[in-house]
């Protein structure tokens, strides 16, 4: 069984027998039979499925503050080759082979077929430091992803005041406090890294909201003729508006990272899941969770000796439109 990330292909291989001409993959996920696929070739060639896309369409992730990672368990079930075309004529002893699937990636440097080792801390390690470090402002508890050796998914929960957190058969995590009184604890960012989990990442420094809207415009006839002439009302326009939306969007500032945090601020840039835990406009003593997209489309690596000060600027679109129109 390995732990395998579908945002980039996964690629099952197999070496036809030196009778067989077709093979058969019946693709499982979460233990129903959903797709079958065969595939005629000659007598000892290679054959190849690529199985991502298909499992990515039966994951969904979801965050409403909390902490789930969602997993399609996936088995490449009865893999049989045939003597005949097509699926037919004698055929071999079913070869079973077992996935958990997450909604991950590899780079191109990591080579075909990306996995997850476990035991592992789900969030990318600081090769600056040669460790792994998450930032949290101070006084404020949180939940670092991690995968088991049986490749289940839990939240390590750490205290306010932890500095550090372990995971058996792990490296120490240590627990970065940032000091930001001048704009409180800041925002916080919850997105889909690159191994699939959820992960937290705070801009404490200022943050600029916005709302923008957009319109259409047609001509209508204001002529009125119950007078016995035509006249028109200067008060009654001539351009009237439809179809009026409007979005919000939110600038945030991360405050000052160390340059091994690059990574984290990659993998945001890259995630197609975000979430924003914003104050509740109409009750601000509590929170709420809402869908954001990042529109920010570029990436440049800031380094200590180049920058300084490592700080980055961050655009965000709320993911849904500020008038309510959902039907």
């Amino acid at each position: 069984m390995a732990n395998i990330l579908v945002r980039s292909p996964r690629f099952e291989t197999f070496t036809m027998s030196t009778s067989s001409n077709s093979i058969k993959l019946e693709l499982y996920i979460g233990g129903v039979l959903r797709y079958t696929i065969i595939k005629n070739s000659a007598p000892s060639s290679v054959v190849t499925f690529e199985i991502a896309e298909l499992i990515r369409d039966y994951i969904t992730q979801t965050f409403d503050g909390n902490y789930t990672t969602s997993t399609a368990s996936t088995a490449s079930s009865n893999v049989k080759q045939y003597t005949g075309e097509n699926g037919t004529g004698n055929q071999s002893t079913p070869t079973d082979i077992d996935h958990i699937a997450f909604n991950g990636y590899g780079t191109f440097m990591q080579g075909a077929n990306p996995t997850i080792n476990s035991p592992l801390w789900m969030v990318s390690k600081d090769v600056m430091k040669n460790g792994y470090y998450v930032y949290y402002p101070l006084n404020t508890s949180g939940k670092i992803p991690i995968i088991t050796n049986t490749g289940s998914v839990s939240y390590k929960t750490f205290a306010t005041d932890a500095t550090t957190a372990t995971l058996t058969g792990a490296d120490t995590m240590n627990i970065v406090r940032i000091d930001c009184t001048k704009y409180g604890d800041g925002k916080k960012i919850t997105f889909v890294n690159k191994y699939g989990a959820l992960q937290d990442l705070w801009f404490s420094l200022k943050s600029v909201k916005a709302t923008e809207s957009s319109r259409e415009t047609y001509n209508s006839n204001t002529i009125s003729t119950s007078s016995g002439s035509a006249t028109y009302s200067v008060n009654a326009p001539t351009k009237s508006v439809f179809n009026k939306t409007a979005k919000q969007k939110i600038t945030l500032s991360s405050g000052y990272y160390p340059e091994g945090a690059n990574p984290y601020f990659e993998e945001l840039l890259l995630s197609d899941q975000v979430w924003l835990t914003q104050p509740d406009p109409y009750d601000p003593s509590t929170e709420q969770v809402v869908p954001v997209i990042i529109t920010t489309s570029s990436f440049t690596y800031k380094t200590s000796l180049n920058d300084r000060l490592i700080d980055y600027v961050m655009e965000f679109e709320m993911a849904f439109d500020y008038i309510n129109n959902v039907r």
